[in-house]
């Protein structure tokens, strides 16, 4: 129920079906979390034995990877079970922000781990060294590739029936390690099989590279919620559409959204006409915001009547509509 590629933010489209929101979103994003934990620690146990056994850069970075994989996944999982409180009294909206949080931490857990796969690469760089038993390292990659999958249709799962950013982000690096895994294959294979020892420490360094464009896309994401950034344009102006459609409604305006990590946040101002009762303004606003939630099933409405031709301040932000 997302939209993968927005630039600032995840958002539920308009045409998506809701067969997934009854699902019991805490107990899905706790075994998503737990999962993703688990198929770490065990990546990691297997990628010792691997690098002990070939000596290969790229098996040494895909299991410093791994190992960074489970303190991510583990604040994922603290993160996860925190954002899942209800609303209490000192936080009216809620702990989503507590993904926001623990996915930033991410980014920064993962650009370590690519700066140390840099550091070993240039030392085999400078100092080409063989690889042994490459059939071990080839073969815990497979498994690495095999177990990532798995994890990764989960979490996609996951993602569609909650929107949670936490796991989203959890979710990015794992595509990532995904890629560092065949990549790391084909290193051991070329520098095994052939006279050029280049090829692990080159490798290296290309997913190391990758490895600190996936931790600015997560970083992004984890900003745009922590600062309250607005949703793109083309869902504003879906949602102000949505809006003016009712018969009853003579404006719009003062549009304000954002995004708390797996809940939305939307209020706007309507215009009607100045001599309806209370009663009638209140039905107008009710079949407005449902209106909405079917666009954004898990979002809170706040929607202001205002009387027709009353001057009043307005969101300056809104002058290019």
């Amino acid at each position: 129920m997302i939209v993968e590629h927005l630039p600032t933010c995840r958002v539920m489209p308009s045409n998506q079906t809701n067969s997934t929101i009854g699902e019991p979103k805490p107990r899905l994003q706790r075994a998503a979390g737990l999962a993703s934990l688990a198929t770490a620690s065990f990546l990691v146990a297997t990628k010792i034995w691997a690098w002990q056994s070939t000596g290969s850069v790229s098996v040494l970075s895909s299991l410093v990877d791994s190992f960074l994989d489970v303190l991510a996944s583990a604040i994922t999982v603290a993160a996860v079970f925190y954002a899942m409180r209800p609303a209490d009294s000192e936080h009216r909206f809620g702990h989503g922000k507590a993904e926001g949080l623990a996915a930033l931490v991410q980014s920064i857990i993962i650009t370590i781990s690519a700066l140390y796969v840099l550091r070993e690469a240039a030392s085999k760089l400078i100092d080409p060294q063989p690889i042994t038993n490459p059939a071990i390292g080839m073969s815990v990659m497979l498994l690495s590739i095999a177990l990532t999958l798995g994890l990764l249709t989960f979490q996609r799962y996951v993602i569609r029936a909650t929107g949670s950013l936490a796991i989203s982000a959890d979710s990015l690096h794992y595509q990532a390690d995904l890629l560092l895994n065949i990549s790391v294959i084909v290193a051991v294979a070329v520098s095994a099989y052939s006279d050029w020892q280049l090829a692990d420490p080159l490798i290296g360094f290309a997913i190391a590279a990758y490895i600190v464009w996936s931790a600015y896309g997560i970083a992004s994401q984890a900003l745009d919620v922590l600062l309250d950034r607005e949703l793109p344009d083309v869902e504003r102006e879906r949602i102000r559409k949505v809006a003016e459609a009712h018969p009853d409604v003579l404006g719009f305006h003062d549009l304000r959204t954002r995004f708390g990590g797996s809940q939305y946040f939307i209020q706007f101002h309507l215009e009607l006409e100045s001599d309806i009762s209370l009663i009638r303004a209140h039905e107008i606003l009710d079949d407005v915001e449902e209106q909405v939630r079917q666009l954004y099933p898990r979002c809170e409405i706040i929607v202001h009547p205002d009387p027709l031709g009353v001057m009043e301040h307005r969101d300056r932000f809104d002058e290019k509509h």
